[in-house]
């Protein structure tokens, strides 16, 4: 009796197009399930040596996950573990990642030093075997709730560093002490107890889990499984192909400038912001007020209350305040004539006494403006209800956000008109008109050239800051991608490439048989034909369908999955006769009459012999090709 396990590849169980193994329309069984033609072809052409032929399918999740593989190979070991105990010749062929399935399984059994004793042969068909490595340090390769806990029992240690550091600056001479550094030795090897207890359990079960990294299990996978292995692989394969490249693809999903356009637009609403900014930083509102008290007013010397300089200022305002109410007598409707022309004479002397009274007040206090403004500032800002606010600063200490917007438009009006107005030659109406207009013309100006500088900078920094993004964007999009196709979700671990081989056999790589390859190219692009004929008729049916569930149902129909290379190896028998006659070799195997009479008998042998060569040249006969060394893994771990 002797039995021929299948492992079917990904996605098989779930409808997906990556293995394509789905029910056909006539709803054929697939090459892995009882029933089909591979299992024909066993039947018909294997026979046990002492006994029937047995043919159990293995199916496992089929999800493109490095986790659900490793799964699926503990399950497929168990089923061995089966076989080799009723003492039964056995062979496993896996289909695409079935034979990373079936590498998983191997690779356990030996790590467990418990190799498989009655296997005879595994066969794997087009498989990328993916390479890992493992992160460099333990804290990396934990999962999150150990890492959590590993980091816990970090904490009493720190806590007692930071005790030490606190008795080291508040009595040094503690340190002077012999017995204090004995305890402080003592207590310090007791506080890492926990962390030296949880590394070394973390370390325990870093090595159990992955324990195909280590060298003896890879020299007893070599031992044992290298001879009984024939890996076969079409030289076109899509799925081993684009994987074996796909850590060489430098893919560019975001340029360079990508952000610089949106980061600019920050510009808009720089200035605002910057303004909000200041007028609730009390800092600089502090700043900007103490400036403008010691260096533009000169608050301390000008703005005190000085009797002579505020009765003149009194007199002068009294005689605006007559001339005015003259000016308003003369214009005033229903006077007489002679009382009108009195009235305007009358303002007419107010003015020549002011203008004298002016200039009189401006020889003797030549700092007559300056004071009004200093006092004016001081009232405005650093007094409330005629007394100074605290240490003599901006009320509020910056807090008040009414008065420090009162200031920030003091400083673009009143100080930006006094600084480009000379208020000796411009008084007056003129002079308070000129004074109104300089902020209207020139703040909008000041601004809108700050804004553009601020503009320049947003944009120097945003095409640096879109440059950046664009390479963390590029390495985190094309790694999660990658990671996502390899299927890789361990933990500590990191995908360094895919091969025709696992990492811990020698690399050799067998392609199929000229011939052979030519046959499953034909039928794969005769199907890639008639799918594309199904599309053609049915766009109609496929632009008016709603909904994408409904679309995506529809094209599923018009697809067969043998669209692809990767997924019609067992649709040719050629093929199928290849991995029949490897069977039929291999030890408690045995081909049938019928087999040996096929014509394709000798033809097979021919190729399988040349299979088993791995010539270290190419050879154009057989299209036999030794591969590159695999990636820099040490092993394929379970």
């Amino acid at each position: 009796m002797a039995t021929v396990v299948t492992v079917h590849g990904t996605f098989a169980r779930t409808g997906g197009m990556a293995d394509a193994l789905n029910i056909g329309e006539q709803g054929e069984p697939q090459w892995w399930q009882e029933g089909s033609s591979f299992d024909a072809d066993l039947q018909a052409f294997v026979k046990g040596a002492d006994g029937p032929l047995h043919f159990i399918p293995f199916t496992w999740s089929s999800i493109n996950s490095e986790m659900d593989r490793r799964a699926a190979g503990s399950d497929l070991l168990h089923v061995m573990r089966q076989l080799d105990a009723q003492g039964e010749p056995y062979c496993v062929v896996g289909h695409s990642h079935g034979g990373s399935v079936i590498a998983s399984a191997l690779i356990e059994s030996v790590a467990r030093k418990r190799p498989l004793t009655h296997l005879r042969k595994w066969i794997t068909v087009g498989t990328p075997f993916v390479g890992m490595r493992k992160e460099r340090f333990l804290f990396s390769r934990l999962t999150l709730s150990r890492k959590v806990m590993f980091v816990a029992s970090f904490m009493l240690f720190m806590m007692f560093l930071f005790y030490v550091g606190a008795e080291a600056l508040d009595d040094a001479q503690h340190f002077r002490n012999e017995r204090y550094y004995t305890a402080i030795l003592f207590s310090g090897v007791m506080m890492t107890l926990p962390m030296l207890f949880f590394y070394l359990v973390f370390r325990f079960f870093d090595n159990r889990e992955l324990m195909g990294y280590s060298m003896g299990a890879v020299q007893r996978a070599k031992e044992h499984y290298q001879d009984k292995w024939l890996p076969l692989c079409h030289k076109d394969d899509e799925a081993v192909q684009g994987l074996r490249f796909l850590p060489k693809v430098k893919v560019h999903f975001f340029e360079q400038d990508f952000a610089t356009s949106m980061l600019t637009k920050a510009a808009i609403i720089a200035l605002p912001l910057l303004y909000l900014f200041a007028v609730t930083s009390a800092p600089i509102m502090l700043t900007i007020s103490d400036f403008l008290q010691t260096r533009v007013y000169d608050v301390q010397e000008l703005a005190v209350e000085n009797t002579p300089v505020t009765q003149a200022r009194d007199e002068l305002r009294g005689l605006a305040r007559r001339m005015r109410e003259a000016h308003q007598q003369a214009e005033r409707g229903g006077l007489e004539p002679a009382a009108a022309e009195d009235a305007r004479r009358r303002a007419d002397d107010l003015r020549r006494q002011l203008g004298e009274k002016r200039r009189q007040v401006e020889q003797n206090f030549p700092q007559l403006a300056d004071v009004e403004r200093a006092q004016r500032f001081k009232r405005r800002f650093l007094m409330r209800d005629r007394k100074p606010c605290d240490q003599g600063r901006l009320c509020g200490l910056g807090h008040d956000y009414a008065l420090n917007s009162k200031l920030l438009f003091h400083v673009v009006t009143d100080e930006l008109s006094s600084a480009v107005v000379d208020d000796e030659m411009f008084s007056g109406a003129v002079g308070g008109i000129i004074r109104l207009l300089i902020p209207i013309v020139l703040v909008p100006l000041v601004f809108a050239a700050i804004a553009l500088v601020i503009l320049a900078i947003i944009q120097y920094i945003a095409s640096h800051v879109s440059a950046w993004l664009s390479r963390v964007l590029n390495y985190l999009t094309l790694a999660e991608v990658k990671r996502s196709t390899f299927g890789n979700d361990t933990e500590g671990e990191i995908v360094v490439g895919a091969d025709y081989g696992p990492s811990w056999l020698d690399p050799v790589t067998c392609l199929l048989p000229t011939d052979v390859t030519d046959e499953i190219s034909t039928h794969s692009n005769a199907m890639a034909a008639q799918s594309i004929a199904k599309f053609r008729n049915a766009i109609s049916t496929l632009a008016f369908a709603e909904g994408e569930d409904t679309k995506s149902g529809l094209i599923a129909n018009y697809l067969s999955w043998k669209e692809l290379v990767h997924t019609s190896y067992f649709d040719v028998h050629e093929f199928r006769k290849i991995i029949v006659q490897a069977i039929s070799q291999s030890e408690g195997f045995a081909p049938t009459d019928e087999f040996k009479r096929d014509g394709d008998f000798d033809r097979t042998t021919m190729w399988l012999a040349e299979l088993g060569k791995k010539l270290d040249t190419a050879s154009p006969e057989t299209g036999l090709v030794a591969g590159a060394p695999p990636p820099p893994v040490t092993t394929f771990p379970t």
